[in-house]
């Protein structure tokens, strides 16, 4: 896997979380896209639950905004 671009509260990066940039979404050479984002408390846990395989992380909605506008430029 190749990251072709981070995406994060600021705009594109070319580190993860270098100066608080993060949570991110991260771009890459193949058909996916990784969100790294907080993890999340043990309410939240108790309150969310993905199947087998699959979890959660927790972005503020503002910096989700930013990020989503950013992917669709990308």
């Amino acid at each position: 896997m190749i990251i072709r671009k981070i995406l994060g509260e600021n705009g594109p990066q070319t580190k993860l979380c270098k100066g608080g940039m993060c949570p991110a979404a991260i771009l890459t050479d193949g058909e996916n896209a990784y969100v790294q984002g907080y993890a999340l408390e043990a309410g939240e846990q108790e309150k969310l639950s993905a199947p087998v395989g699959e979890g959660f992380v927790r972005i503020p909605l503002s910096t989700l905004k930013k990020i989503a506008h950013q992917v669709i430029e990308a």
